[in-house]
């Protein structure tokens, strides 16, 4: 096999992806994750070529003696990404008392095909560069939920088409600091010396010993419900005017930074995200058409302006993005045009030739 010249493409793979292809490959990831990352890959045929090559190499891999290959040699500063904080797959087998498996040796044999298809340099200074000028990232894909625990105990349930990206400070040296593009449910380890702090769009929410959900979306604003303790939220450019929102408080910030606080106003509704269930109450379409592109990767466009300050309430869980289209146009009085990626919401022609 001649790799002395890799697939320049292979390099656009981040490396929470190959992570997530490891996972894959190897059976680490539940039957939810592992049909995400299925479609995932099918969707794209760079990927789908390179994960049709790291199972061959794989395959040849095992077939090995381990003496003959040097894999932890070879990997010893790969290794050192798979230590904590520890990423592991939102899935029912992960109960208490499940085996600790941190780095099999299949995923090794994973991250030495890796790197002999894209180049073990350049594997490293990509891995290196994520790390050194932006701190630890994790994301997410369409429809795809991951649960991360950081190094202090902290557990963040990141929701589909997520980013969320660690402080490059460790947590003795100052505030606990991350930064989140999407969705999140946060479990804080609560430290008083040490805050834990969330930077969504353009606002900033700190703990005061809690577990909250964070939504922000650049369409859409930013939507902060509070689970158990408390929070504070305040503006990014102005952290003395905080408020403080106690457990049941909710608080939206639209894109104008208007804020709304809502008292005990959250329910179950407010959380069913984490339970894989898309809910709406009341929604305007902006905020519909933001979650239809993170669970199902399809854009919603209004044809009819008049339509665009409808409301939804309807609720989903599971069902294939053709049913749940239908049901918003239904609920809408209106109808549903499917050009690929992109639903085009048209007002409903009315019925004609009727006696």
């Amino acid at each position: 096999m001649n790799m002395s010249k890799p697939d320049e493409g292979s390099a656009n793979i981040s490396p929470d992806e190959w992570e997530r292809i490891a996972r894959y490959l190897t059976g680490e990831a539940g039957s939810g994750e592992a049909e995400a990352t299925r479609g995932w890959i099918e969707a794209d045929a760079h990927r789908a070529k390179v994960v049709r090559l790291l199972e061959s190499v794989l395959v040849n891999v095992s077939r090995q003696n381990s003496s003959d290959i040097d894999v932890e040699g070879a990997l010893k500063q790969v290794k050192s990404r798979f230590g904590e904080p520890k990423v592991i797959p939102f899935a029912p087998h992960l109960a208490k008392g499940t085996p600790d498996r941190s780095f099999p040796a299949a995923l090794l044999r994973i991250a030495a095909a890796a790197i002999i298809i894209i180049g073990g340099t350049m594997l490293w200074q990509d891995i290196r560069r994520s790390r050194s000028d932006r701190g630890q990232t994790f994301a997410t894909s369409v429809g795809e939920r991951r649960q991360v625990v950081l190094k202090d105990g902290t557990r963040v349930l990141l929701g589909p088409t997520s980013r969320l990206v660690m402080s490059l400070r460790e947590p003795d040296q100052g505030d606990r600091v991350v930064t989140l593009d999407g969705v999140a449910y946060f479990s804080v380890v609560h430290d008083p010396t040490h805050p834990f702090t969330v930077i969504a769009g353009d606002i900033v929410i700190q703990d005061v010993g809690t577990a909250f959900s964070v939504e922000s979306d650049d369409s859409a604003g930013t939507r902060v419900a509070v689970d158990s303790g408390s929070v504070t939220l305040a503006p990014a450019a102005d952290r003395d005017r905080d408020t403080v929102l106690n457990a049941r408080d909710r608080a939206t910030v639209n894109t104008k930074g208007i804020v709304i606080i809502e008292r005990s106003a959250v329910s179950e509704d407010d959380l069913a995200w984490t339970q894989g269930r898309l809910v709406f109450r009341d929604a305007p379409l902006i905020l519909v058409g933001a979650e239809l592109y993170r669970w199902y990767g399809v854009r919603l466009r209004v044809a009819d302006s008049s339509l665009a300050n409808l409301h939804l309430t309807a609720s989903f869980s599971g069902e294939p993005v053709d049913r749940v289209l239908n049901v918003i146009a239904l609920s809408l009085g209106a109808r549903i045009e499917r050009q690929g990626n992109v639903a085009i919401l048209h007002r409903a022609t009315a019925s004609v030739g009727r006696p």
